[in-house]
């Protein structure tokens, strides 16, 4: 097996970002017109799931072993995610869509968890540090069920249902979750093969969205354990990519995976003027996504990258000079 990269950059990460976003997609656009039990194959909030241990791991990983300086980490995330957030909800709302909000509505609400999360990890950081991974996640874990038992849900079982102030919240101990693994990415063991834990995550999410149609075991109370069978689904797609090379065609399509969540469903309501079957439909809205890739995100991407750099320069000459007069 050849060992895990130094770098930033965690092969593998692609991989499940572009099952996730699929899902999502196929879950919305194709899932509704699927006969019977079907129409569960495909699942949307446990993907989204699987997105918040993702994004724990990959803000985590540079901060490791290292120091975390605020602003340049702050500046460089809300780059990254408000501006292509940002142009959706307009996109969304020029085509009529009142239910695509931060608030009260569908996609934009992890968004908002993203925001928090961003905000909370140069708090949660140093706590990690004097406390540990397992009390944060435990303390996280209390909280969420907490407030997902305290409050219920509706009919339907939802997770994201307590609005932009309490949603986080819930969500909380899997984004803590991917921490922990980007923490000991070189010491956790992993039984079984990538195939046994591809189709073992699979055929969860697939009954937890039957559950929570059908009984009272609704997503507000099965995500949190959820959210560790993705984590060994995520480090056994990591294992993997080090040791035989990832699935390029995937990574090519994680790396579009937050224009793909963002945009799907707007593009579809633009199809559906035109056309109205679902597999057309889900084929040229996922089309109708690159062009926001490449014109909206990817350049903030790069924009976010590039302030980050700046601003981590900037204040490390601060430091320096501040130390040279100092010494003088």
């Amino acid at each position: 097996m050849r060992s895990l990269p130094s770098s930033n950059r965690i092969e593998g990460l692609d991989t499940v970002r572009a099952v996730a976003a699929l899902s999502v997609v196929f879950a919305h656009l194709l899932g509704p017109s699927m006969p019977g039990i079907s129409r569960y194959i495909f699942t949307g909030h446990p993907a989204v799931i699987a997105f918040f241990v993702v994004s724990g791991f990959c803000i985590h990983y540079p901060y490791r072993f290292r120091g975390l300086q605020v602003a340049p980490f702050l500046a460089g995330r809300f780059i990254r995610i408000v501006p292509p957030a940002t142009a959706a909800f307009i996109l969304a709302q020029a085509m009529g869509m009142r239910a695509y909000n931060p608030i009260d509505g569908y996609i934009l609400w992890s968004v908002v968890c993203e925001a928090v999360y961003y905000c909370l990890y140069p708090l949660i950081l140093p706590i990690s540090r004097r406390i540990g991974w397992p009390i944060l996640i435990a303390v996280s874990v209390i909280a969420s069920y907490g407030v997902a038992i305290g409050l219920g849900s509706d009919q339907y079982g939802n997770a994201m249902k307590y609005g932009p102030q309490l949603n986080w919240v819930v969500g909380l101990p899997a984004w803590l979750l991917g921490c922990y693994l980007a923490e000991n990415l070189d010491r956790l063991k992993l039984p079984g093969n990538v195939w046994g834990w591809r189709v073992a995550t699979a055929a969860s999410a697939s009954a937890l969205y039957w559950a929570t149609t059908n009984t009272g075991a609704g997503f507000y109370l099965t995500m949190v354990p959820f959210s560790v069978l993705a984590g060994c689904w995520i480090l056994a797609e990591i294992r993997t990519a080090t040791d035989r090379g990832p699935i390029r065609s995937l990574e090519k399509i994680g790396a579009a995976c937050f224009s793909i969540y963002l945009v799907h469903a707007i593009a579809a309501a633009a199809v559906e003027l035109i056309v109205t079957a679902p597999i057309i439909v889900c084929a040229l809205s996922i089309a109708l996504v690159y062009p926001f890739y490449r014109w909206i995100e990817k350049p903030c991407h790069a924009a976010a990258r590039r302030a980050k750099v700046k601003m981590e320069q900037l204040e490390v000459r601060r430091r320096f000079e501040e130390g040279v007069d100092f010494g003088g």
